[in-house]
């Protein structure tokens, strides 16, 4: 039994200000639940833009803690399904948290999975999948809408696995392919390094997001897929390649990490940064199809167009 789930947010807090669960048996939908959600707190103005929630929507909403109880009844004896996984899991998750509770389901990605199953594809995202493989999102960036979505992209991931083979080995909680980023493929991982170095977390857009060095480079790079801190998790979430530079010994290793972090400023190593941007200009698409620019701080955007010291600058 599989709950296929969406959530939108605020972006800025994370808090869910709508969430909608399908209950799939792996063969139909047997139930459902969908709800806006009061986040008990503003929902910035380009999150309303491109989702269509605005604070007026959601203060009669019920609030997290009055629908917990109905979210842990509907997703039990479950596999909790997204795309993405991760992103609704973790959030779900410390909801839960935040008022004592603990929430534990295993999880599948339909990103990782699409990557395994639909290979050699341009783009994972859930709206470029769905026009690869013809199928039409009602309702875009509205947590029902993208879950049908999802629904329907997860039934022809079981019908290409008929087997059920790639997902069983992503269920096995001791498989690499449980633990890996959903966009980085298991290979890249595979013919890593075990020498001393320097490696390069990137991005889609083949960007440095982060520079590490170590004694075992593997060893050290599947580390980080392991760390359960919030930046971790939303940096691996962002990296789809990790390249690397044997150097033959841990001190070469530590000069060049150094060096190269001075030289690229990759926005994961806020450690060494010699000077701290703080704010990002970047763009979206509203609900009508208009391309929009805004700023916020740098840590909650992912691809800034520009960065500045300050909102004045």
């Amino acid at each position: 039994m599989y709950t296929i789930i969406d959530i939108e947010t605020t972006g800025h807090s994370s808090k869910i200000t709508e969430i909608s669960i399908f209950v799939y048996d792996g063969e139909k939908v047997i139930d459902e639940f969908t709800t806006l959600v009061n986040p008990e707190c503003s929902i910035p103005p380009f999150i309303t833009n491109l989702t269509g929630i605005t604070n007026a929507m959601v203060s009669n909403a019920p609030k997290f803690y009055e629908i917990a109880k109905k979210v842990a009844e509907i997703t039990k004896d479950t596999i909790f399904v997204a795309h993405n996984v991760n992103f609704d899991y973790n959030i779900i998750q410390k909801e839960f948290k935040d008022f004592g509770f603990e929430f534990k389901r295993k999880k599948l990605c339909t990103v990782r999975l699409s990557r395994k199953l639909i290979p050699n594809l341009r783009s994972y995202s859930l709206g470029a999948l769905c026009v690869t493989q013809d199928i039409v999102i009602k309702d875009r960036h509205r947590a029902k809408g993208d879950a049908e979505a999802t629904v329907i992209l997860f039934e022809k991931l079981l019908f290409l696995d008929n087997n059920q083979t790639v997902f069983n080995s992503f269920l096995n909680p001791r498989s690499k392919q449980s633990t890996l980023p959903p966009l980085l493929p298991k290979k890249i991982v595979d013919e890593l390094s075990e020498n001393s170095g320097v490696y390069y977390f990137k991005n889609d857009k083949n960007e440095v997001i982060y520079v590490g060095k170590a004694k075992n480079i593997k060893q050290r790079v599947l580390s980080h897929f392991y760390d359960k801190t919030k930046k971790e998790i939303t940096m691996c979430l962002e990296t789809s390649h990790v390249s690397y530079v044997e150097t033959g010994s841990e001190l070469l290793a530590l000069l060049l990490e150094s060096s190269e972090i001075k030289k690229i400023y990759p926005k994961y190593n806020r450690a060494q940064r010699r000077a701290q941007e703080s704010i990002g200009l970047f763009t979206y698409e509203d609900r009508d199809g208009i391309m929009h620019l805004a700023y916020n701080r740098l840590k909650l955007i992912t691809t800034p167009l520009m960065k500045f010291f300050n909102i004045t600058e």
